[in-house]
């Protein structure tokens, strides 16, 4: 398997394994403790490491599911345009939860260092999000 095939199985692990079968020990082999995060200024929710970001995000979507419409591997990078649906059953940003059924799309780049996930830039539609679970009108 070529170094792009590999990296590329290392992100489809990322999407499918730990995300769409919530197996959180697949963290361990994919990516490092502190992956260093990249977002864009009106970013929802900044968690400080991706188990923190994998553990609240399923207090408030638990049944959370991605798609992955495409991916892209050059060099030490592979990039992911997805999209989720989920619904809300749990805390969010400090509110209640709202039962309200969302979906989300974005595009991720993705840096791996032997083997492992070491940095992500991550762009997604957190205002449609936001105006979605009726935080913003």
């Amino acid at each position: 398997m070529s170094e792009l095939e590999k990296n590329k199985a290392i992100i489809r692990r990322y999407w499918f394994e730990l995300w769409n079968e919530k197996r959180i020990e697949v963290l361990d082999e994919i990516a490092i403790e502190n992956v260093v995060f990249h977002f864009p200024q009106g970013q929802a929710h900044k968690p400080a490491t991706l188990r923190i970001w994998f553990e609240t995000a399923l207090i408030a979507f638990p049944d959370v599911h991605f798609t992955l419409h495409d991916e892209l591997a050059e060099g030490d990078k592979v990039v992911s345009r997805w999209s989720y649906e989920a619904t809300n059953t749990g805390t969010f940003l400090g509110r209640e939860t709202t039962s309200i059924k969302v979906t989300d799309l974005g595009i991720d780049i993705f840096r791996i260092e032997n083997d492992k996930i070491v940095e992500m830039w991550v762009a997604q539609d957190s205002l449609g999000l936001l105006q979605q679970l009726k935080v913003l009108q």
